[in-house]
């Protein structure tokens, strides 16, 4: 599977998808799922798709490619199933329910966190030299894995290493992300509370 394709399931995996289901009568696209009434048209899942790629180029290709029907039936069923899993829920009580709103929230921090790093990966280019040493660095590891023979020289890597660099800058981007969220988003913790043995 396509790697930014398995990405973008990932991310739908953390929050139930409300994209692309409307019960809106303005849109009159094809209606392609029908979940207790609520409908997921050919215009909404079009716009969830370019919402969660982020490529223009990359979405028509999934929405539109008979290479990508597989992947692109799979999501959709993703989408119909997060529906009938969050509204089977809520027939259950489960909106009202603590432990369901605190796992609810933690996905909500997640997907924040993960949307925020994107952004701030998005917007670095790595230069010449930082592509080149990202090169050695994994060129050297496959080296001393004895996983070097057949290893892409660097011209031939060189197209796919700007991705590869950026996600490797997302261990960074994580830290410094709660850094910045820390200095705009002020907290204390109690330390007699910290220090003491159990609640009292």
């Amino acid at each position: 599977m396509d790697m930014r394709f398995a990405r973008m399931m990932g991310m739908c995996g953390l929050v139930v998808v409300a994209l692309g289901c409307s019960k809106v009568s303005k849109d009159t696209s094809k209606v392609l799922a029908n979940i207790d009434g609520e409908k997921i048209t050919e215009k909404g899942f079009g716009e969830s798709v370019r919402t969660l790629v982020g490529d223009e180029a990359k979405a028509v290709e999934i929405l539109t490619s008979p290479a990508m029907k597989e992947q692109r039936n799979r999501l959709l069923a993703e989408f119909v199933d997060q529906k009938v899993m969050t509204k089977y829920g809520d027939k259950q009580g489960l909106d009202k329910d603590p432990k369901a709103r605190l796992l609810v929230e933690a996905a909500k921090s997640n997907a924040y966190g993960q949307i925020l790093m994107e952004k701030a990966i998005s917007k670095i280019e790595p230069t010449e030299a930082q592509l080149k040493a990202f090169y050695d660095k994994v060129a050297a590891s496959a080296k001393a894995a004895g996983q070097d023979q057949g290893f892409p020289t660097y011209e031939q890597a060189k197209p796919q290493l700007p991705s590869a660099w950026k996600r490797e800058q997302l261990k960074d981007a994580s830290q410094n992300l709660m850094k910045d969220a820390k200095a705009q988003v002020k907290s204390t913790i109690d330390p007699a509370w910290r220090a003491a043995d159990g609640q009292q």
